[in-house]
């Protein structure tokens, strides 16, 4: 923490604003820093008082800062997308980073992503949304009309704690009783269970039960919810990004 903050002091201290800082790296921005060569006075600098030695990750054509899940108005550095000048993606804490995610939310959310990177700068973003909501409603469609093949609809989480020390069973949880129950051996704390949000009770179905599962029992609303809290993840921080609810709309409209 003492060498971050003065890896900090030190791109304040030659002009620079620091943008957010993490645990053993941080995010600078200012003028003279759109090359490596431009950058690399301040890395010198920063070895020079912490002892320790520092490299470049990249440099930004942009940085998008997600808001922390326990309060919306403060940034976090560990949730975050960017766009270097090569035009790679970084994204960090995302829904398609997370193991837990069905393959078609992170497959989305990427795509999503690939499409944001087209802009050079930060003020070209909110001219790309209307493509991002023409892909996302193109997967809703092809979600309502059961074309989306259940293995991309799959997650996969882990157990916890013994079934019997369940209180209150999460999804992960009923799935294994689902798999117990069936005569699979039961799973352990710390194993993974793969299944899918299905209709009515339990409101889950095991993907490995002796059964074939029915795709026609899909919970395609809890899907449409996990898509847009996907794009929302996304958009919201964006210019124009509390508009794309209205312009994504997941729910239909009530009947007249």
């Amino acid at each position: 923490r003492e060498c971050l903050l003065r890896a900090k002091e030190a791109a304040e201290d030659a002009g620079f604003e620091v943008l957010h800082m993490y645990v053993d790296g941080l995010w600078v921005q200012g003028p003279g820093l759109d090359t490596p060569a431009g950058v690399q006075p301040l890395l010198d600098e920063i070895t020079r008082r912490t002892g320790l030695p520092i490299a470049l990750d990249g440099i930004y054509r942009w940085v998008v800062f997600l808001p922390s899940r326990l309060d919306e108005r403060v940034p976090v550095a560990n949730r975050y997308f960017g766009v270097f000048q090569d035009g790679t993606l970084k994204v960090r804490g995302l829904e398609a980073r997370r193991h837990d995610t069905p393959p078609w939310v992170a497959r989305a959310q990427m795509h999503i992503l690939e499409i944001l990177a087209q802009a050079k700068t930060a003020d070209e973003l909110p001219a790309l949304l209307p493509e991002v909501q023409a892909y996302a409603a193109s997967e809703l469609r092809r979600l309502r009309a059961g074309r989306v093949p259940l293995e991309e609809l799959m997650l996969r989480q882990k157990i916890t704690r013994a079934l019997e020390e369940y209180r209150s069973p999460s999804p992960p949880a009923r799935a294994a009783a689902q798999l117990q129950a069936a005569g699979k051996p039961p799973l352990r704390p710390g194993q993974y269970v793969r299944f899918y949000y299905c209709l009515g009770r339990p409101g889950v179905r095991a993907y490995d039960l002796p059964a074939p599962p029915d795709p026609r029992t899909v919970d395609v609303p809890r899907y449409a919810e996990l898509l847009r809290r996907a794009v929302q993840s996304v958009t919201a921080c964006l210019p124009a990004g509390p508009a794309m609810p209205a312009l994504f709309p997941l729910r239909p409209p009530p009947a007249s």
